[in-house]
This record gives structure tokens, C-alpha cells and sequence, in this order.
């Protein structure tokens, strides 16, 4: 079965370095004065449910981040939202180049499973799986003995840092945790520098999240008028592939061996149905199946709608999803009736 898939935007364990000092709290403090104290670190902030990070770079803030009731700003957003936390504690840290070369991927990375639990994967075989994609991934594991996380970057595991110490280490830190069979894995996906994650947006605005690859369709905060709908071809995933969930939705392996894609006859290939044209049609279909737990769902839904996918697209999506509560054949029906809708269209 797979994870449980929604949006979890917290920010993952962050590397450890010389601290500066530890939980003031921030009205004692002048934030544009601790920058040049820093050098190269992290001045990292939390207000209960809220919390933050501010990257110095050479004396200079150089990126911000702040995530509040499940929403992350970036930017000039997120430093103005910071400075209106009035009761949140501040730490800092300086961190070695090896520590800063992270914090891009770090704080960039958009959620791509979360809540993926450890007993229902192949450990092993989950690293090699995101190995063999030309990404950089964060995953990061919580169990009951600690916490840690590992990058693994263009197929190569790069470094790897656990609590208590932070100190970047080998696999082996994660790989231990893993080694007790109980916990929780959270994957997040680097796109790049110019990604959009989500929009930054003041504080009291309506938002609309972004989605990503395994919680749900990547979305941007607009979209541009010279995307072509892309499309999708389904995915055939075999039962004994451990890592189902991962593979239905990141796509083959690059030698092909992990699942078959569906023949392909563009002679007989019809022009595919967007989910925008169908908008309220399948968020009904969404809410008639899954009633008051419909909203994680119905956010996919809106998300590949403003990313102009298809409706076969979707399904294959939700084929994958999970909620609690829910029987996975329920996103199997739910799936078929999204396509049997779309027939309905045609005909």
C-alpha cells in the first residue's frame, strides 16, 4: 500500500554547524544585524506550528522561507512574514561549504511523499530507485530512535546528517535508523534553482498550493500561455515492484526494467480531455466517492487542472493515492469512473 500522499511543506532536518547562539527569543534580536555575525550559516526561527529559516551568505541574507499552517512563502514575503512573528524563537549557526552547498536543495525541495511509511518499503531499494532518476532528492526519515536525512543527487548519495549532532556523515547514519523497520519517509524533489514552489503571497491571501510529483501533479503559480498539454501515457507497474507508488509516478528506471509502458499507436491516438473541461464534473466525482475526507483530492484535481493535463493523466495519479479510512480499490473505482466520464464526453 502506499503512503499517505498530501503536501507536508515543513521544512526537512537541516545540517548542523558552530552555533551562534541558541532560542532567543526574536524581539531581543535585530535581524539584518545578525547577517554579518553569521557569515555563512542559518538563522532558523519557530512560533509554534510556524517556522522559518533566513540563509546568510557572506554577511548577507541571501534566501528566506517561512512555513505557516501548511503553506510555505519564499523571499521578500517570507522575511516581511517573519518579522511579524513577534514570539518566535531564534536560532543560529555558522556551517562549513561542504553544509552550505545543501541548503539550496534543503529549503528548495518541493514534497513529493509524505507520510510514505518504512514498513511498507524496500529500503534498499527505494534509495536505488531515486538513484537511478537525474534529480536530487531529500528523503528523510523519522522513527522512534531519531531522525536523519540523505541527498542523493544525478545518482549519487552526497551526504547524509542526523539528529542529534547535524554533522554531515555517511549513509550508514540513515541506513541504521532504517535498520529498526518502523518509521516514516518523506520525499522531496530539487527541481532547481528556478522552480516554483509556491507562489509568495502576502500574509491573508488565498492560496492555491503546488503540487508535486508523488502528493500530486506539479503545478505553477500561473500558468504560461505557451505550455502544450503534456501527456502521459499510463503505466503498467508489476505487482512485485516494492516501490510501487514511486515508480507508477516518477516513470521508468533508465534501463526500462522496472514496469511497461502502455503500446503506443499514434495512428489511432485521439486528441486527449483536459481536466480543466471537466472541471466540476470530476470534483464531484471526487466528493460523491470520498465525502468529507474529498479535499486532499480534490486539490490534485485543481492542480492538473491549471497545469493543463489530461484526464488519463489524473487518473493514473489517483490510482495511487491513499487517504485514511479508504480502501485503495476505492481510488481504483474512482479512477475508472474519471476515465468512464471522459468516454461520455467522446461519445
Amino acid at each position: 500500500m502506499a503512503g499517505e500522499l498530501g503536501r507536508d511543506w515543513s521544512l526537512p532536518l537541516l545540517p548542523g554547524g558552530a552555533t551562534v547562539f541558541d532560542s532567543l527569543p526574536f524581539g531581543a534580536l535585530v535581524l539584518d544585524a545578525l547577517a554579518p555575525a553569521v557569515g555563512n550559516g542559518l538563522i532558523t526561527l519557530r512560533d509554534g506550528g510556524e517556522e522559518g529559516v533566513v540563509v546568510v551568505r557572506d554577511g548577507v541574507i541571501s534566501e528566506s522561507v517561512w512555513v505557516a499552517n501548511g503553506v510555505r512563502s519564499t523571499g521578500d514575503v517570507a522575511l516581511a512574514q517573519i518579522r511579524l512573528a513577534a514570539t518566535t524563537a531564534v536560532s543560529a549557526c555558522r556551517l562549513s561549504d561542504e553544509a552550505m552547498g545543501l541548503i539550496g536543495p534543503l529549503i528548495r525541495s518541493e514534497p513529493c511523499c509524505a507520510d510514505l511509511r518504512l514498513e511498507w518499503v524496500a529500503w534498499p531499494q527505494l534509495l536505488n530507485d531515486l538513484r537511478e532518476r537525474s534529480l536530487t532528492f531529500v528523503v528523510e526519515l523519522t522513527t522512534p530512535t531519531g531522525r536523519a536525512v540523505t541527498v542523493i543527487e544525478h545518482g549519487r548519495q552526497i551526504a547524509t546528517f542526523a539528529e542529534p549532532q547535524h554533522a554531515i556523515g555517511g549513509s550508514d547514519l540513515v541506513d541504521d535508523l532504517a535498520a529498526g523497520g518502523v518509521g516514516t519517509i518523506r520525499v522531496l524533489v530539487d527541481r532547481g534553482a528556478g522552480s516554483a514552489s509556491q507562489p509568495e503571497q502576502s500574509s491573508g491571501a488565498a492560496r492555491t498550493a503546488a503540487a508535486p510529483i508523488v502528493t500530486a501533479p506539479v503545478t505553477g503559480t500561473q500558468r504560461r500561455e505557451d505550455d502544450a498539454p503534456r501527456i502521459t501515457r499510463p503505466i503498467i507497474v508489476p505487482d512485485d515492484d516494492p516501490n510501487a507508488t514511486l515508480s507508477a509516478l516518477f516513470g521508468p528506471h533508465r534501463d526500462g526494467s522496472t514496469h511497461l509502458q502502455a503500446e503506443d499507436h499514434p495512428a489511432e491516438q485521439q486528441a486527449p480531455t483536459l481536466v480543466d473541461s471537466l472541471l466540476p464534473q470530476l470534483k464531484l466525482l471526487v466528493r460523491n466517492r470520498l465525502q468529507r475526507s474529498s479535499g486532499s483530492v480534490e486539490e490534485v484535481v485543481d492542480g492538473a487542472a491549471t497545469d493543463r493535463q489530461s484526464v488519463e493523466w489524473l487518473a493514473d495519479r489517483v490510482r495511487v493515492m491513499s487517504v485514511r479510512g479508504f480502501l485503495h480499490s476505492t481510488f481504483d473505482q474512482l479512477a475508472d469512473d474519471m476515465l468512464a466520464l471522459t468516454r461520455r464526453q467522446a461519445d
